[in-house]
This record gives structure tokens, C-alpha cells and sequence, in this order.
């Protein structure tokens, strides 16, 4: 499972490309996303079969930009594409002038093998 594949291909057509990690664009809007946490879920034969992925989507927008409708189109995305139901929080950065707003989330898939 490429999950930062998924995430990248599931939040473009916001018309934001999500970048992993930090983002180094001139836009004043933004997506990026981390890995909270990575790990098996189930196994079989002493082999992971299910990984599953906890991730982090942060949506970057100034703070005079309304930005309701992209929070819920993101976490609408986000949940048809198989992630669980987002938890979302709002920050507020003043040193930036922006929100911050998390979305987190999981999602869960075959194990593709790590073992050379």
C-alpha cells in the first residue's frame, strides 16, 4: 500500500498538491502530511499480512480566507478514499498569520514485504 501516494492523489484535485513534509512552495495555501505512526495489524505465518498507517494532513490557509469548504472537502476526500473519519483540529498561528488545521487519520491495507 503507497499511502503517500493515495493521500497525494486523493487531495490534488483541491487544487493544492499535498507535499510529505515541509512544504517549500511561495503558495499562501498549502497541504502537507507526516506519519504519526506505521505498523502491522494483523499477522499469519509469523508475517505481517495488514499495515496499518496513521497519518497527518495539515492544511496551511490564511487567516482571512474562509476556509470551511476546503476542510470539508478534505475530509470528505479523505474518508471515500478508505481513510477512517478524520479528527480534525484547528490552530491558530499568529506568528504566520494562518490556521493550521490537522486532520488525522488512518487507514489500513495488504502488507507489501519490507523483508529482503
Amino acid at each position: 500500500m503507497n499511502v503517500n501516494k493515495l493521500i497525494i492523489d486523493t487531495l490534488t484535485p483541491t487544487g493544492y498538491v499535498p507535499n510529505f513534509g515541509t512544504y517549500k512552495g511561495d503558495s499562501s495555501t498549502y497541504i502537507t502530511f507526516n506519519y504519526a505512526d506505521d505498523r502491522a495489524m494483523s499477522y499469519a505465518d509469523d508475517e505481517p499480512q495488514i499495515d496499518v498507517a496513521s497519518v497527518q494532513i495539515h492544511l496551511f490557509i490564511p487567516k482571512k480566507v474562509p476556509y470551511s469548504t476546503l476542510k470539508k472537502q478534505i475530509r470528505a476526500r479523505l474518508f471515500k478514499t478508505g481513510f477512517t473519519y478524520p479528527v480534525v483540529v484547528v490552530l491558530e498561528e499568529n506568528e504566520t498569520d494562518k490556521f493550521h488545521i490537522v486532520f488525522e487519520c488512518e487507514i489500513e491495507g495488504n502488507t507489501e514485504s519490507e523483508v529482503i
